[in-house]
């Protein structure tokens, strides 16, 4: 299987759409913003894979570390490496940027993932994640 994995191009929007329907059901709706890096893993003229890299600057340990967001893959093209393979660019890219470390949150229903992250090395945190929405 040939897929091309690279940095989103404003003519994937409609393609990706599409992946972002079936998986999260939501559309992309931000512009590119310089500290994130956004892959897509194409296969022939198809978006099947997405994620989202945040780099964060720490101000009080004065160090850079990533907030890995909505890696997803198309239902019919999961279990072939392609999540995989677009976090192996993100630590390709965290070694060449000195960033320190990722973190990610995951919902507790997605096994495939928490499988996939810890095979890739991730360690679960003894932690509560809090948020509150403001708008």
């Amino acid at each position: 299987m040939d897929v091309k994995i690279r940095n989103y191009l404003d003519s994937d929007k409609n393609s990706l759409d599409e992946l972002l329907l079936e998986v999260y059901n939501s559309k992309r709706r931000g512009n590119s913003n310089s500290n994130n890096l956004e892959l897509v893993a194409r296969y022939h003229n198809e978006v099947v894979g997405y994620l989202v890299f945040n780099k964060i600057y720490d101000s009080v340990g004065d160090f850079y570390y990533g907030y890995l967001n909505y890696v997803c893959v198309k239902e019919k093209y999961r279990n072939m490496g392609i999540a995989s393979s677009m976090i192996e660019k993100v630590f390709e890219f965290c070694r060449e940027d000195n960033i320190s470390y990722i973190e990610l949150t995951s919902n507790s229903k997605r096994l495939a993932a928490h499988f996939l992250y810890k095979k890739l090395g991730f360690s679960t945190r003894d932690t509560v994640v809090f948020r509150k929405e403001i708008l």
